[in-house]
């Protein structure tokens, strides 16, 4: 099954269960909006050539408020990120860009996560961040401090994260070289996504109970930061 489809059926589920208190018409109004909208995306993503995708594009179709976007967000206690993907950015399918922006709180951290199948760019729109990735297995950890002004590039499928470490919000902008470079947050997937005897094994034999414990107690992302950050500026 289109793995678009399937996270778009899993936000219309969603929806579905937060709307409890809306009345029945407006809830099937969204249903039906959000299925029309994978319709028309899939429709231009089949275009047999550019020309053809573009023909079946409006102008604004080509353009992106990340301010009042209401798909591609993922919210924590840290801050939240807005990305604009060929999921929900008509203008980038068949153009290979996407992008994210981040709003992080003081001492917010983006958490560890991949792009299985893109390079970031990482700009800093104001602030200072660490940032850091971890490539593969035999090669080094790459840390460093990106100041306002400065990028950082972090290689297709490393391991990385960017943490705020000023006691005000800060912004970055992280650019994709392919329109659906995916994201696959570390904690998140090893503890939710993989059979918790698996885990269990790979941490050296801890019981089920204990890893299901830690799935309850795993960070949404983006999160709150390290304790340095947080005590610098009294967030403890």
């Amino acid at each position: 099954m289109n793995t678009d489809f399937m996270s778009t059926s899993l936000i219309i589920v969603e929806t579905f269960r937060q709307t409890t208190r809306t009345s029945t018409s407006t809830v099937l109004s969204t249903i039906s909006n959000g299925l029309l909208d994978l319709k028309r995306l899939e429709n231009v993503r089949n275009s047999i050539n550019q020309q053809s995708r573009i023909a079946k594009l409006n102008a604004s179709d080509f353009i992106f408020d990340f301010i009042s976007a209401t798909t591609g967000i993922s919210k924590g206690t840290g801050g939240r990120t807005v990305q604009a993907s060929a999921f929900n950015f008509p203008g980038a399918i068949g153009n290979g860009v996407a992008m994210t922006v981040g709003y992080l709180s003081a001492c917010g951290i983006n958490l560890p996560h991949t792009h299985p199948r893109a390079t970031e760019i990482n700009f800093s729109v104001d602030g200072d961040f660490d940032v850091g990735f971890l490539q593969e297995n035999g090669v080094g950890f790459i840390m460093n401090t990106v100041r306002r002004g400065m990028a950082a590039v972090f290689p297709q499928g490393a391991i990385h994260f960017e943490q705020n470490l000023n006691c005000v919000p800060a912004t970055f902008v992280a650019a994709f070289n392919n329109e659906d470079p995916g994201v696959l947050t570390i904690a998140n997937t090893f503890f939710g996504g993989l059979p918790a005897n698996v885990v269990g094994a790979s941490l050296g034999g801890l019981n089920i109970t204990t890893i299901n414990d830690i799935r309850m107690s795993v960070a949404q992302n983006p999160s709150v930061g390290i304790e340095e950050c947080r005590k610098r500026c009294g967030l403890s």
